[in-house]
């Protein structure tokens, strides 16, 4: 994804996204590169579930004849 950055500052590793804010403060290279890979599987995983969410409210739209509106809240209500 090379989304995040890491950079050294004294004896630290700081990780940031490139876009600028710090992520986290890190001791040793390992642990920042650590940090990046766990952020980025999460986000794997986040965009795999809203895709997901995506397709359920789509199959109720479709299955149920409802709103898109309807099928957002009947999926929340569900996870709630």
């Amino acid at each position: 994804m090379d989304k995040y950055r890491i950079t050294r500052r004294d004896s630290d590793f700081i990780v940031t996204l490139k876009a600028g804010p710090t992520i986290d403060v890190c001791r040793t290279q390992d642990e920042a590169k650590l940090i990046t890979e766990i952020r980025e599987h999460e986000e794997l995983i986040l965009a795999t579930a809203g895709r997901l969410v995506k397709e359920a409210v789509n199959e109720l739209m479709r299955t149920r004849h409802i709103d898109r509106r309807t099928a957002q809240d009947w999926i929340k209500e569900t996870v709630g």
